[in-house]
Protein backbone atom coordinates (compact mmCIF):
# COMPACT_ATOMS: atom_id res chain seq x y z
CA UNK A 1 0.00 0.00 0.00
CA UNK A 2 1.40 3.63 -1.55
CA UNK A 3 2.23 5.78 1.55
CA UNK A 4 0.25 8.69 2.86
CA UNK A 5 1.43 12.44 2.09
CA UNK A 6 4.27 13.07 4.83
CA UNK A 7 2.83 14.46 7.94
CA UNK A 8 3.39 18.10 8.58
CA UNK A 9 2.38 19.16 12.63
CA UNK A 10 -0.36 22.45 12.43
CA UNK A 11 -0.18 24.91 14.88
CA UNK A 12 -4.21 23.42 16.83
CA UNK A 13 -5.80 20.31 16.24
CA UNK A 14 -8.64 22.50 15.59
CA UNK A 15 -7.12 24.92 13.17
CA UNK A 16 -6.49 21.74 11.26
CA UNK A 17 -9.95 20.07 11.71
CA UNK A 18 -11.86 23.38 10.16
CA UNK A 19 -9.59 23.62 7.58
CA UNK A 20 -10.47 19.58 6.58
CA UNK A 21 -13.90 20.53 6.98
CA UNK A 22 -13.91 23.40 4.07
CA UNK A 23 -12.30 20.97 1.87
CA UNK A 24 -15.20 18.88 2.45
CA UNK A 25 -17.88 20.84 1.61
CA UNK A 26 -15.94 21.81 -1.14
CA UNK A 27 -15.73 18.53 -3.08
CA UNK A 28 -18.15 18.38 -5.64
CA UNK A 29 -18.43 14.52 -5.85
CA UNK A 30 -18.16 11.56 -3.88
CA UNK A 31 -15.44 10.41 -5.06
CA UNK A 32 -13.85 13.57 -4.37
CA UNK A 33 -14.98 13.77 -0.98
CA UNK A 34 -13.34 10.38 -0.10
CA UNK A 35 -10.15 11.77 -1.99
CA UNK A 36 -9.86 14.84 0.59
CA UNK A 37 -11.12 12.08 3.45
CA UNK A 38 -8.28 9.48 2.76
CA UNK A 39 -5.26 11.85 1.80
CA UNK A 40 -5.84 15.35 3.80
CA UNK A 41 -6.58 13.63 7.43
CA UNK A 42 -2.57 12.98 7.54
CA UNK A 43 -2.48 16.95 8.23
CA UNK A 44 -4.67 16.41 11.69
CA UNK A 45 -3.33 12.96 12.69
CA UNK A 46 -0.26 10.73 11.70
CA UNK A 47 -1.14 7.81 9.31
CA UNK A 48 0.95 5.16 6.88
CA UNK A 49 -2.22 4.73 4.86
CA UNK A 50 -6.17 5.38 4.47
CA UNK A 51 -8.87 3.41 2.88
CA UNK A 52 -12.36 4.40 2.19
CA UNK A 53 -15.24 2.22 2.34
CA UNK A 54 -18.75 2.88 0.92
CA UNK A 55 -21.87 0.89 2.11
CA UNK A 56 -24.08 -0.86 -0.62
CA UNK A 57 -26.81 -2.60 1.49
CA UNK A 58 -24.85 -3.05 4.15
CA UNK A 59 -22.10 -4.24 2.62
CA UNK A 60 -18.83 -2.50 2.28
CA UNK A 61 -16.98 -1.75 -1.37
CA UNK A 62 -13.46 -0.27 -1.70
CA UNK A 63 -13.59 3.09 -2.76
CA UNK A 64 -10.47 4.85 -1.77
CA UNK A 65 -6.88 4.61 -0.47
CA UNK A 66 -4.36 7.14 0.53
CA UNK A 67 -1.76 7.56 -2.47
CA UNK A 68 -3.29 6.43 -5.32
CA UNK A 69 -5.55 7.47 -8.49
CA UNK A 70 -7.40 3.97 -8.80
CA UNK A 71 -7.74 0.33 -6.75
CA UNK A 72 -9.05 -2.56 -7.72
CA UNK A 73 -11.80 -4.17 -5.79
CA UNK A 74 -11.04 -7.76 -7.09
CA UNK A 75 -7.17 -8.27 -5.93
CA UNK A 76 -6.40 -9.76 -3.00
CA UNK A 77 -6.23 -7.11 -0.54
CA UNK A 78 -9.14 -5.55 -1.67
CA UNK A 79 -11.18 -8.62 -1.03
CA UNK A 80 -9.59 -9.30 2.34
CA UNK A 81 -10.15 -5.84 3.70
CA UNK A 82 -14.32 -5.73 2.74
CA UNK A 83 -14.42 -8.87 4.88
CA UNK A 84 -12.67 -7.13 7.50
CA UNK A 85 -14.68 -4.30 7.48
CA UNK A 86 -17.75 -6.10 7.30
CA UNK A 87 -17.38 -8.17 10.59
CA UNK A 88 -16.06 -5.44 12.87
CA UNK A 89 -18.97 -3.27 11.14
CA UNK A 90 -21.45 -3.76 13.83
CA UNK A 91 -18.64 -2.78 16.77
CA UNK A 92 -17.60 0.98 15.24
CA UNK A 93 -19.81 2.55 17.65
CA UNK A 94 -18.36 0.37 20.70
CA UNK A 95 -14.65 0.97 19.82
CA UNK A 96 -12.12 1.99 16.84
CA UNK A 97 -9.06 0.28 17.94
CA UNK A 98 -8.83 -3.10 16.77
CA UNK A 99 -6.36 -5.83 16.53
CA UNK A 100 -6.38 -9.34 14.33
CA UNK A 101 -8.13 -11.15 17.30
CA UNK A 102 -11.48 -9.41 16.76
CA UNK A 103 -11.82 -11.07 13.33
CA UNK A 104 -12.69 -15.13 12.46
CA UNK A 105 -9.24 -16.97 12.13
CA UNK A 106 -9.33 -16.87 8.49
CA UNK A 107 -8.59 -13.49 8.26
CA UNK A 108 -6.10 -13.18 10.63
CA UNK A 109 -4.15 -15.09 8.30
CA UNK A 110 -3.31 -12.02 6.42
CA UNK A 111 -3.67 -9.59 8.95
CA UNK A 112 -0.03 -9.17 10.05
CA UNK A 113 1.04 -9.19 5.97
CA UNK A 114 -1.30 -6.15 5.10
CA UNK A 115 -1.56 -4.28 8.54
CA UNK A 116 0.66 -4.08 11.93
CA UNK A 117 -0.74 -5.28 15.27
CA UNK A 118 -3.94 -2.85 15.43
CA UNK A 119 -5.90 -0.38 13.12
CA UNK A 120 -7.53 2.75 13.70
CA UNK A 121 -11.43 2.19 12.32
CA UNK A 122 -14.40 5.19 12.22
CA UNK A 123 -17.70 4.94 10.90
CA UNK A 124 -18.86 8.03 8.56
CA UNK A 125 -22.47 8.22 9.85
CA UNK A 126 -25.46 9.94 8.40
CA UNK A 127 -28.00 12.74 10.09
CA UNK A 128 -30.12 9.40 12.20
CA UNK A 129 -26.59 7.26 12.81
CA UNK A 130 -26.96 4.94 9.96
CA UNK A 131 -23.43 4.37 8.00
CA UNK A 132 -22.84 5.39 4.89
CA UNK A 133 -18.96 4.51 5.20
CA UNK A 134 -16.01 2.93 6.73
CA UNK A 135 -12.52 5.14 6.89
CA UNK A 136 -9.78 2.38 7.71
CA UNK A 137 -6.36 4.36 9.53
CA UNK A 138 -3.26 2.19 9.23
CA UNK A 139 -0.79 3.69 12.21
CA UNK A 140 2.52 2.81 13.10
CA UNK A 141 1.57 3.75 16.74
CA UNK A 142 -1.59 4.05 18.77
CA UNK A 143 -3.19 7.21 18.84
CA UNK A 144 -4.39 9.50 21.99
CA UNK A 145 -7.38 9.14 23.38
CA UNK A 146 -8.57 12.94 22.15
CA UNK A 147 -8.04 11.93 18.78
CA UNK A 148 -11.20 10.18 18.38
CA UNK A 149 -13.52 13.16 19.47
CA UNK A 150 -11.88 15.00 16.50
CA UNK A 151 -12.01 12.61 14.17
CA UNK A 152 -15.40 11.57 15.04
CA UNK A 153 -16.45 15.36 14.60
CA UNK A 154 -14.49 15.20 11.07
CA UNK A 155 -16.43 11.89 9.70
CA UNK A 156 -19.47 13.31 11.08
CA UNK A 157 -19.02 16.18 8.65
CA UNK A 158 -17.95 13.78 6.19
CA UNK A 159 -21.22 11.99 6.32
CA UNK A 160 -23.43 15.04 6.03
CA UNK A 161 -21.48 16.25 3.04
CA UNK A 162 -22.58 13.01 1.27
CA UNK A 163 -25.98 13.01 1.81
CA UNK A 164 -25.79 16.33 0.61
CA UNK A 165 -24.24 15.46 -2.17
CA UNK A 166 -26.35 12.52 -3.18
CA UNK A 167 -29.37 14.59 -2.37
CA UNK A 168 -28.16 16.67 -5.68
CA UNK A 169 -28.00 13.69 -8.11
CA UNK A 170 -28.81 14.42 -11.36
CA UNK A 171 -31.04 12.28 -13.84
CA UNK A 172 -27.65 10.32 -15.55
CA UNK A 173 -26.50 9.65 -11.71
CA UNK A 174 -29.53 6.98 -11.21
CA UNK A 175 -28.11 5.23 -14.80
CA UNK A 176 -24.90 5.32 -13.55
CA UNK A 177 -25.97 3.42 -10.32
CA UNK A 178 -28.06 0.56 -12.50
CA UNK A 179 -25.16 -0.26 -14.17
CA UNK A 180 -22.78 -0.24 -11.18
CA UNK A 181 -21.31 -3.44 -11.09
CA UNK A 182 -20.74 -2.99 -7.26
CA UNK A 183 -24.52 -2.45 -6.59
CA UNK A 184 -25.87 -6.33 -6.34
CA UNK A 185 -29.58 -4.61 -5.32
CA UNK A 186 -29.79 -2.28 -8.42
CA UNK A 187 -28.16 -4.45 -10.45
CA UNK A 188 -30.89 -6.95 -9.84
CA UNK A 189 -33.73 -4.62 -9.97
CA UNK A 190 -32.12 -3.86 -13.58
CA UNK A 191 -31.99 -7.33 -14.78
CA UNK A 192 -36.07 -7.76 -13.80
CA UNK A 193 -36.77 -4.38 -15.45
CA UNK A 194 -34.77 -5.67 -18.72
CA UNK A 195 -36.93 -9.00 -18.45
CA UNK A 196 -40.04 -7.35 -18.17
CA UNK A 197 -39.43 -5.18 -20.94
CA UNK A 198 -38.59 -7.95 -23.48
CA UNK A 199 -41.91 -9.42 -22.34
CA UNK A 200 -43.53 -6.63 -22.56
CA UNK A 201 -41.92 -5.55 -26.39
CA UNK A 202 -43.52 -8.92 -27.29
CA UNK A 203 -46.90 -8.20 -26.14
CA UNK A 204 -49.10 -8.27 -29.33
CA UNK A 205 -50.55 -4.80 -30.40
CA UNK A 206 -52.96 -3.67 -33.44
CA UNK A 207 -50.89 -2.58 -36.05
CA UNK A 208 -52.60 1.20 -36.70
CA UNK A 209 -51.49 4.72 -38.40
CA UNK A 210 -53.29 8.21 -37.87
CA UNK A 211 -53.50 10.26 -41.37
CA UNK A 212 -55.80 13.34 -42.71
CA UNK A 213 -59.07 12.56 -43.65
CA UNK A 214 -62.09 14.35 -45.28
CA UNK A 215 -65.87 13.35 -45.42
CA UNK A 216 -66.92 13.54 -49.31
CA UNK A 217 -69.02 11.77 -51.47
CA UNK A 218 -68.27 8.92 -52.78
CA UNK A 219 -70.91 9.68 -55.87
CA UNK A 220 -69.62 12.70 -57.29
CA UNK A 221 -69.82 13.69 -60.49
CA UNK A 222 -67.46 16.13 -62.44
CA UNK A 223 -68.76 19.60 -63.93
CA UNK A 224 -66.48 20.63 -66.75
CA UNK A 225 -66.57 23.32 -69.42
CA UNK A 226 -67.78 22.19 -73.04
CA UNK A 227 -66.18 24.72 -74.97
CA UNK A 228 -63.24 26.64 -74.84
CA UNK A 229 -63.99 29.85 -73.31
CA UNK A 230 -64.47 32.49 -70.25
CA UNK A 231 -66.73 32.18 -67.02
CA UNK A 232 -69.04 34.73 -66.91
CA UNK A 233 -71.37 33.78 -63.86
CA UNK A 234 -71.79 31.06 -61.61
CA UNK A 235 -75.20 30.27 -61.48
CA UNK A 236 -75.07 28.25 -58.23
CA UNK A 237 -73.35 29.17 -54.75
CA UNK A 238 -70.81 26.85 -53.04
CA UNK A 239 -72.57 23.73 -50.98
CA UNK A 240 -75.80 24.46 -52.78
CA UNK A 241 -78.52 21.77 -53.34
CA UNK A 242 -79.33 21.85 -57.18
CA UNK A 243 -81.87 19.85 -58.95
CA UNK A 244 -81.42 18.17 -62.59
CA UNK A 245 -81.52 21.02 -65.55
CA UNK A 246 -80.53 23.92 -63.02
CA UNK A 247 -78.09 26.12 -65.12
CA UNK A 248 -74.65 26.04 -63.14
CA UNK A 249 -72.31 28.06 -64.65
CA UNK A 250 -72.35 30.41 -67.79
CA UNK A 251 -69.97 31.31 -70.09
CA UNK A 252 -68.69 34.19 -72.15
CA UNK A 253 -70.67 34.27 -75.39
CA UNK A 254 -69.18 36.85 -76.91
CA UNK A 255 -66.64 35.64 -78.83
CA UNK A 256 -69.32 32.66 -80.42
CA UNK A 257 -71.69 34.90 -80.88
CA UNK A 258 -69.04 36.98 -83.55
CA UNK A 259 -68.54 34.12 -84.71
CA UNK A 260 -71.93 32.89 -85.58
CA UNK A 261 -72.97 36.29 -87.10
CA UNK A 262 -69.87 36.53 -89.50
CA UNK A 263 -70.33 32.33 -90.33
CA UNK A 264 -74.30 33.52 -91.31
CA UNK A 265 -73.14 36.06 -93.19
CA UNK A 266 -70.83 33.81 -94.65
CA UNK A 267 -73.58 31.36 -95.74
CA UNK A 268 -75.63 34.20 -97.70
CA UNK A 269 -72.76 35.01 -99.00
CA UNK A 270 -71.86 31.61 -100.44
CA UNK A 271 -76.45 30.81 -101.60
CA UNK A 272 -75.98 34.36 -103.43
CA UNK A 273 -73.07 32.94 -104.92
CA UNK A 274 -74.65 30.02 -105.83
CA UNK A 275 -77.59 30.96 -107.45
CA UNK A 276 -75.39 33.40 -110.18
CA UNK A 277 -73.49 30.50 -110.52
CA UNK A 278 -76.73 27.94 -110.94
CA UNK A 279 -78.10 30.93 -113.85
CA UNK A 280 -74.45 31.24 -115.44
CA UNK A 281 -74.64 27.12 -115.89
CA UNK A 282 -78.33 27.48 -117.88
CA UNK A 283 -76.52 30.28 -120.57
CA UNK A 284 -73.24 27.95 -120.70
CA UNK A 285 -72.66 24.19 -120.03
CA UNK A 286 -69.49 25.31 -119.10
CA UNK A 287 -70.40 26.67 -116.02
CA UNK A 288 -72.24 23.74 -114.60
CA UNK A 289 -68.74 22.27 -113.18
CA UNK A 290 -68.50 25.53 -111.25
CA UNK A 291 -72.04 25.66 -109.57
CA UNK A 292 -71.17 22.13 -107.95
CA UNK A 293 -68.41 23.62 -106.25
CA UNK A 294 -70.41 26.91 -105.06
CA UNK A 295 -73.14 23.93 -104.05
CA UNK A 296 -70.73 22.46 -101.78
CA UNK A 297 -69.55 25.55 -100.24
CA UNK A 298 -72.79 26.16 -98.98
CA UNK A 299 -73.20 22.84 -97.41
CA UNK A 300 -69.68 23.92 -95.74
CA UNK A 301 -71.15 27.39 -94.47
CA UNK A 302 -73.95 25.28 -93.02
CA UNK A 303 -71.69 22.87 -90.86
CA UNK A 304 -70.29 25.67 -89.63
CA UNK A 305 -73.03 27.13 -88.76
CA UNK A 306 -74.58 24.03 -86.95
CA UNK A 307 -71.87 23.61 -85.02
CA UNK A 308 -71.65 27.51 -84.01
CA UNK A 309 -75.04 27.18 -82.64
CA UNK A 310 -74.28 24.11 -80.73
CA UNK A 311 -71.41 25.70 -79.35
CA UNK A 312 -73.76 28.29 -78.12
CA UNK A 313 -76.30 26.39 -77.28
CA UNK A 314 -73.69 24.69 -74.85
CA UNK A 315 -72.41 28.16 -72.99
CA UNK A 316 -75.30 27.70 -70.17
CA UNK A 317 -74.07 24.48 -68.55
CA UNK A 318 -76.47 22.49 -66.68
CA UNK A 319 -76.83 20.38 -64.07
CA UNK A 320 -77.30 16.46 -65.17
CA UNK A 321 -78.90 14.88 -62.16
CA UNK A 322 -80.03 16.58 -58.47
CA UNK A 323 -76.80 17.02 -56.19
CA UNK A 324 -74.60 19.68 -54.20
CA UNK A 325 -72.91 21.93 -56.22
CA UNK A 326 -68.59 21.45 -54.36
CA UNK A 327 -66.07 24.00 -55.36
CA UNK A 328 -63.91 26.77 -53.68
CA UNK A 329 -64.55 30.75 -54.15
CA UNK A 330 -66.81 32.13 -56.68
CA UNK A 331 -64.77 34.91 -57.27
CA UNK A 332 -62.10 32.36 -58.34
CA UNK A 333 -63.53 30.96 -61.34
CA UNK A 334 -65.50 34.25 -62.62
CA UNK A 335 -63.27 36.03 -65.70
CA UNK A 336 -61.72 32.85 -65.92
CA UNK A 337 -59.90 31.23 -69.11
CA UNK A 338 -61.12 27.96 -69.25
CA UNK A 339 -60.04 24.81 -72.03
CA UNK A 340 -62.67 22.60 -73.11
CA UNK A 341 -62.91 19.18 -70.10
CA UNK A 342 -61.84 21.50 -67.66
CA UNK A 343 -62.73 20.77 -64.47
CA UNK A 344 -65.04 23.59 -62.75
CA UNK A 345 -66.92 21.63 -59.88
CA UNK A 346 -68.31 18.72 -58.61
CA UNK A 347 -72.35 17.24 -58.19
CA UNK A 348 -72.14 15.31 -54.71
CA UNK A 349 -74.57 13.21 -53.70
CA UNK A 350 -75.47 13.88 -50.27
CA UNK A 351 -76.76 10.53 -49.58
CA UNK A 352 -74.13 8.56 -50.43
CA UNK A 353 -70.85 10.23 -47.93
CA UNK A 354 -67.51 8.91 -46.90
CA UNK A 355 -64.40 9.28 -45.99
CA UNK A 356 -61.14 9.85 -47.95
CA UNK A 357 -57.91 9.68 -46.26
CA UNK A 358 -54.16 9.93 -47.63
CA UNK A 359 -52.08 7.19 -46.20
CA UNK A 360 -47.57 8.44 -46.76
CA UNK A 361 -46.09 5.86 -48.61
CA UNK A 362 -43.58 5.93 -45.29
CA UNK A 363 -46.42 4.94 -43.23
CA UNK A 364 -47.99 2.48 -45.05
CA UNK A 365 -49.82 -0.47 -43.19
CA UNK A 366 -51.56 -3.61 -44.51
CA UNK A 367 -54.86 -2.02 -45.37
CA UNK A 368 -58.11 -4.17 -46.31
CA UNK A 369 -61.19 -3.84 -48.13
CA UNK A 370 -64.13 -3.99 -45.30
CA UNK A 371 -61.42 -2.94 -42.55
CA UNK A 372 -62.94 -0.76 -39.60
CA UNK A 373 -62.05 2.54 -39.14
CA UNK A 374 -62.54 5.53 -36.85
CA UNK A 375 -63.07 9.58 -37.58
CA UNK A 376 -62.23 11.64 -35.57
CA UNK A 377 -63.10 15.33 -36.91
CA UNK A 378 -62.29 18.30 -36.34
CA UNK A 379 -65.39 20.16 -35.71
CA UNK A 380 -66.51 17.24 -33.10
CA UNK A 381 -63.80 15.40 -31.22
CA UNK A 382 -65.68 13.80 -28.38
CA UNK A 383 -67.48 11.78 -30.84
CA UNK A 384 -65.50 9.23 -32.98
CA UNK A 385 -67.39 8.09 -36.52
CA UNK A 386 -67.02 4.57 -37.67
CA UNK A 387 -66.17 3.97 -41.30
CA UNK A 388 -65.84 0.77 -43.35
CA UNK A 389 -62.41 0.78 -46.60
CA UNK A 390 -64.31 0.37 -49.68
CA UNK A 391 -61.37 1.07 -51.64
CA UNK A 392 -57.18 1.30 -51.16
CA UNK A 393 -55.35 1.99 -54.29
CA UNK A 394 -52.32 -0.19 -54.96
CA UNK A 395 -50.26 2.81 -56.54
CA UNK A 396 -49.25 5.95 -54.65
CA UNK A 397 -49.55 9.14 -56.30
CA UNK A 398 -49.74 12.72 -55.29
CA UNK A 399 -51.56 13.90 -52.54
CA UNK A 400 -52.74 17.51 -51.89
CA UNK A 401 -49.95 17.48 -49.16
CA UNK A 402 -47.80 17.31 -52.20
CA UNK A 403 -46.03 13.54 -50.68
CA UNK A 404 -46.44 10.22 -52.31
CA UNK A 405 -49.50 8.55 -50.82
CA UNK A 406 -52.09 5.76 -51.20
CA UNK A 407 -55.84 7.12 -51.28
CA UNK A 408 -58.00 5.02 -49.03
CA UNK A 409 -62.20 5.49 -49.70
CA UNK A 410 -64.14 4.39 -47.03
CA UNK A 411 -67.96 4.43 -46.36
CA UNK A 412 -69.91 5.60 -43.46
CA UNK A 413 -71.52 3.16 -41.52
CA UNK A 414 -73.71 5.69 -39.47
CA UNK A 415 -76.57 7.09 -41.62
CA UNK A 416 -76.58 10.64 -39.64
CA UNK A 417 -76.00 13.45 -41.75
CA UNK A 418 -72.34 14.53 -41.76
CA UNK A 419 -71.19 17.61 -43.37
CA UNK A 420 -69.46 17.42 -46.60
CA UNK A 421 -66.02 18.61 -46.84
CA UNK A 422 -65.16 18.48 -42.80
CA UNK A 423 -61.67 17.51 -42.19
CA UNK A 424 -60.07 15.53 -39.34
CA UNK A 425 -58.18 12.37 -38.57
CA UNK A 426 -58.15 8.88 -39.59
CA UNK A 427 -57.60 6.05 -37.36
CA UNK A 428 -56.85 2.86 -39.71
CA UNK A 429 -55.79 -0.33 -38.42
CA UNK A 430 -53.62 -3.05 -39.77
CA UNK A 431 -52.13 -6.35 -38.89
CA UNK A 432 -51.93 -7.64 -35.24
CA UNK A 433 -47.90 -7.80 -34.37
CA UNK A 434 -45.60 -7.61 -31.70
CA UNK A 435 -45.34 -4.55 -29.86
CA UNK A 436 -41.17 -4.47 -30.42
CA UNK A 437 -41.92 -4.49 -34.10
CA UNK A 438 -44.71 -1.84 -33.88
CA UNK A 439 -41.71 0.71 -31.85
CA UNK A 440 -39.11 0.11 -34.15
CA UNK A 441 -40.56 -0.79 -37.46
CA UNK A 442 -40.00 2.36 -39.00
CA UNK A 443 -36.15 2.90 -37.07
CA UNK A 444 -35.56 -0.22 -38.90
CA UNK A 445 -36.52 1.06 -42.27
CA UNK A 446 -34.36 3.93 -41.89
CA UNK A 447 -31.43 1.84 -41.05
CA UNK A 448 -32.08 -0.80 -43.46
CA UNK A 449 -32.03 2.65 -46.02
CA UNK A 450 -29.24 3.94 -44.84
CA UNK A 451 -26.99 0.42 -44.56
CA UNK A 452 -28.08 -0.53 -48.05
CA UNK A 453 -29.45 -4.12 -47.00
Amino acid sequence: MSQAPPHVAPASPWQALDRLTAKARTADSEQALWFVAANETVSLLPYRSALVFTLHDNTPMLACASGLTSIDRTSAFGSWSEQVVKALITRLYETHRFTAGDVAAPLQVAWLEYWPESVQIYPVPGTTGEILGVVVYVTEAVWPTAASDILSALHQVHGLCLQNLRAQKSPLDFLKQLVDGRNLKTRKYLWRGLGALLLVLFLPVRQFVVVPAEIISLDAMAVTSPVDGIVSELMVKPNQVVRKGDILVRMDATAIRNRLASARQALEVSRAEYLAGAHRAFVSSDKTAEAGVLKGRINERLAEVAYLEEQQSMLDIKASRDGVAVYGQENDWIGKPLSAGQRIMELADRAQVGVNAWVPVADAINMRTGEPIQVLLYANPLTPLKATIEQASYQASKSPEGVAAYRVRATLVSQEPVRLGLRGNAKIDGDWVVLGYFIFRRPLVTVRQWLGV
